[in-house]
């Protein structure tokens, strides 16, 4: 019995002369530099259409209150809160409902 490692006897062992390169030979990689980007293939479009979904629904998450709201304390001058007040009644919803719907107004 002969090791694995030891190279076979015989005719196969020798190279033949019409002997065919084997079509899933791999190409050597070229290195093209730091400087120069691979092009974009199917799965990096994919990838990246997945992440800007993601991303555009976690932001609808965060301004859609999906939980009790909650509450935040703001100081306002006396002014302020007459001229709140006054819009508020004007347009018949609260003033948490106007300065709610101010905020989303200036998120958007």
């Amino acid at each position: 019995m002969r090791p694995k490692a030891a190279p076979a006897k015989g005719r196969r062992s020798e190279g033949t002369q019409g002997q065919r390169e084997r079509s899933t030979k791999a190409e050597p990689s070229r290195d093209l530099g730091a400087g120069v980007e691979r092009p974009l293939d199917a799965e990096d479009v994919a990838l990246a259409s997945l992440e800007a979904q993601i991303r555009a629904k976690e932001a609808q998450a965060d301004l859609a209150s999906t939980g009790q709201d909650a509450v935040v304390p703001i100081r306002l001058s006396g002014a302020v809160i007459a001229r709140l007040e006054a819009e508020a009644k004007r347009s018949r919803i609260t003033p948490s409902e106007l300065i709610r719907r101010a905020i989303m107004q200036y998120l958007k």
